[in-house]
């Protein structure tokens, strides 16, 4: 599954001192508090939010990839940023909260470093689907610390192996197995947002949001080693994955300091040696 556009930008600031602190502060959004923070395009789901990162995988065909399930099970957009004290996380799919029938939605996986481990795991919905045997643990907003997940019905070559069967794509986690509740997100919702965005327009489109307490990551140091963030429905026929890199190393604002000195001090002595 292709991965499609992600953004970040912050405002440039003229002399070298602000730059080197642009360099070395991690992403400040303000607080997330409504849909409309997102600042979200109809056309192409991109945000306008400058301090959001994002990635869009947005269809419009029964196939998905490696499934089938058209608007229903589409995962369109996933959004993020950060404060000092909490952790937002915003996501657009045509699955619905608690579908009648079919498979339930999946939860949102958080892979602090990105390293694949998907240690902690957001719990969008009770439903359980056409096969609770893949639901899930928790209730909506619970944020667990992940032992084991349940990851869909398809191998890594896109082959039906079924649920549960040793041969499934471990790649891409569809919800929560088993683990331990470690808190709940502040604010979350799983709403409808109505109709007139991106591929499928005439479609109804569903939003989960939430702010997660950077305390219960470990703190919002670890946010400088990256993150990524991954959603399926529970049978992963369709999935996103939104990466976002490790923050630079602050190291350059003495560095620049020290080079800004040392032109300074070269500069002194020719002019002595000129006089």
């Amino acid at each position: 599954m292709m991965q499609c556009q992600s953004n970040y930008s912050r405002s440039v600031m003229g002399s070298l001192l602000g730059a080197a602190l642009l360099i070395a502060t991690p992403a400040s959004a303000g607080t997330i508090s409504s849909f409309s923070d997102w600042q979200i395009s109809h056309a192409d789901l991109s945000s306008g939010n400058s301090a959001v990162y994002y990635t869009t995988e947005d269809q419009h065909t029964d196939y998905l990839d490696p499934g089938y399930g058209g608007q229903g099970y589409d995962a369109e957009a996933i959004y993020t940023t950060w404060d000092a004290n909490y952790l937002y996380i915003g996501m657009m799919t045509g699955r619905e909260q608690n579908p009648s029938s079919g498979w339930a939605p999946g939860d949102i996986a958080i892979d602090l470093g990105s390293n694949g481990r998907y240690e902690f795991g957001l719990v969008t919905s009770s439903a359980t689907g056409s096969n609770p045997a893949t639901a899930g643990v928790g209730s909506p907003g619970d944020l667990f610390a992940v032992s084991g997940w349940n990851y869909g019905i398809w191998d890594a070559s896109g082959n039906h192996v079924g649920a549960n069967s040793p041969l499934v794509d471990t790649d891409h986690p569809t919800s929560v197995a088993s683990g331990n509740v470690i808190g709940s997100a502040d604010h979350f919702l799983y709403s409808s947002i109505g109709s007139g965005y991106g591929d499928w327009g005439n479609d109804e489109h569903y939003f989960i949001s939430a702010a997660i307490d950077l305390s219960l990551l470990g703190g919002a140091a670890l946010m400088d080693d990256g993150l990524s963030l991954h959603w399926a429905a529970n049978c992963n026929n369709d999935w996103i994955l939104l990466d976002v890199p490790a923050s630079p190393v602050p190291a350059p604002l003495p560095l620049m300091l020290l080079a800004a000195g040392l032109l300074g001090l070269m500069a002194t002595r020719r002019a002595k040696r000129s006089v």
